[in-house]
């Protein structure tokens, strides 16, 4: 390969990663916000809002339904997340979201519902493991 053509390419990819490096800011800005204002509707006991504003969250993170993930067991949404290689920032919002979820869960007397949303959440964290590399 010729130096033009080398340095071309690298320029190329270079201009595709900061592509991605948008994109996943963009992503942590827009679920973090949601997130934020998850726990806000959360405190002022509004468990409605909470869910939609948290499921919109999970929804943007996996571009899947967020009825569907939520009904997932721990293993099977970390397989999931696994798949879609989400940077540490976003899985740490996701797993705040099904928090926030749990949460307005507790509040409804959805106790049940509720432990399975913690434990989706603490299956997330668990990915964040420091010898992943992301």
């Amino acid at each position: 390969m010729s130096c033009c053509h080398q340095q071309k390419a690298l320029e190329e990819g270079t201009t595709s990663m900061q592509y991605e490096s948008d994109y996943v800011l963009r992503l942590v800005e827009q679920m973090g916000g949601l997130v934020r204002q998850a726990f806000q509707m959360l405190a002022t006991g509004s468990q409605e809002r909470t869910f939609e504003l948290a499921e919109e969250a999970i929804g943007l993170a996996l571009d899947l339904d967020p009825q569907m993930t939520s009904r997932l067991a721990p293993q099977s949404l970390t397989a999931l997340l696994e798949l879609k290689n989400l940077d540490d920032r976003v899985l740490l919002l996701v797993a705040d979201a099904f928090d926030a979820l749990a949460s307005a869960l507790e509040q409804t007397g959805a106790f049940a519902e509720a432990e399975l949303r913690h434990q989706q959440a603490g299956a997330v964290l668990k990915m964040l493991d420091p010898s992943r590399a992301n």
